[in-house]
């Protein structure tokens, strides 16, 4: 059975136990996956923008990209 450490999740202050061997990686920072996307989402800044951008990619004719057609 693996070795588990007392650990305070840092978004909502809850005891939790994390196994020690995730603790050495840097992870068991948190009680719940709840917390840890609540977490990173404090960190990304929404964007929004008036005009969206869109590529050309997509509009081709399938015909001219046709591997097997005939010629």
């Amino acid at each position: 059975m693996p070795r588990m450490v007392e650990r305070k999740c840092e978004r909502c202050g809850l005891p939790f136990r994390a196994r020690a061997a995730d603790v050495k990686r840097g992870w068991g920072r948190f009680c719940s996956k709840s917390c840890k996307a609540g977490a990173q989402a404090g960190h990304q800044e929404r964007q929004d923008s008036d005009t969206p951008t869109f590529s050309n990619a997509h509009q081709f004719s399938n015909y001219d990209h046709d591997c097997n057609k005939d010629q």
